[in-house]
């Protein structure tokens, strides 16, 4: 299952809309606070709670052409201020009819096996492709090949592109990183010649002070090997691209024949 098969543009839905913003909230809450969001976004969120669930401090204006770059819309400020202003009048509902007015989204085609539609099939030669646009090495993903080296390596495709397949049905992709002692010995060192070099004009203690924590912290980072893998990856329950290629079945727009 070598062939590249692009997921198509159709017009997008206020619903498919308003499933990316809550995709894009549960994230940011998981970053923000280490759990799911106590409540989901619906079309009668104001804008002001939107903002402030995200922790959106930011201008209609700013907001609008942020949003105009996400959905490649080209809006005038004045329109997107209607949809924006006063925030807590205005709903998300309005702001995603309004998106959905101009923009895309991409939906699955199902890959026929024995002559028979496989939706999974599909939408793993559309993540595929996904991949292939941002420049990733494919040659040797199949079904069954683990997640975690590509999700490493191409986060922003799995954070973007791959998770507007399904924006309702998949997973928080969230990338964890190690912090181990290790990473201190190397900040020590650092932070040792700093002292050591700012010492030089203000006092021969200081000096000798920060010039013994560099070698104390040289020292230490031979000792404590770095941690492997030192970023891991949290993808909910999905592991391989199988996993992910029936996920996204589950959720995503399939094109009509």
């Amino acid at each position: 299952m070598r062939d590249d098969r692009p997921p198509v543009l159709v017009p997008a839905t206020p619903e498919y809309v308003l499933d990316v913003f809550g995709n894009d909230h549960r994230r940011i809450v998981r970053c923000l606070a280490g759990q799911e969001p106590d409540r989901p976004l619906t079309f009668e969120t104001t804008v002001a709670e939107w903002q402030t669930e995200i922790d959106l401090v930011a201008s209609s204006r700013w907001i609008g052409r942020a949003l105009n770059d996400i959905w490649q819309l080209g809006r005038p400020d004045a329109d997107w201020r209607a949809v924006l202003e006063p925030a807590r009048e205005r709903t998300l509902g309005e702001l995603c009819e309004f998106i959905a007015s101009g923009a895309r989204m991409r939906a699955l085609e199902p890959l026929a096996i024995l002559g028979r539609p496989c939706l999974p099939a599909g939408a793993f030669l559309a993540i595929r492709s996904l991949l292939i646009e941002a420049g990733a090495d494919v040659e040797g993903v199949s079904p069954s090949t683990s997640l975690d080296e590509y999700v490493l390596r191409h986060r922003d495709v799995f954070q973007g592109p791959i998770s507007r397949l399904a924006p309702a049905s998949l997973p928080i992709v969230l990338v964890h990183r190690n912090y181990s002692w290790h990473d201190a010995a190397v900040l020590g060192r650092r932070l040792g010649h700093m002292t050591a070099f700012v010492g030089k004009f203000l006092s021969p203690i200081v000096m000798m002070a920060g010039l013994l924590l560099a070698l104390v912290s040289y020292v230490g980072s031979w000792i404590t090997v770095p941690p492997d893998p030192r970023e891991w990856v949290e993808f909910g329950p999905l592991q391989t691209f199988r996993d992910l290629s029936y996920a996204v079945a589950d959720g995503a727009w399939v094109l009509e024949e």
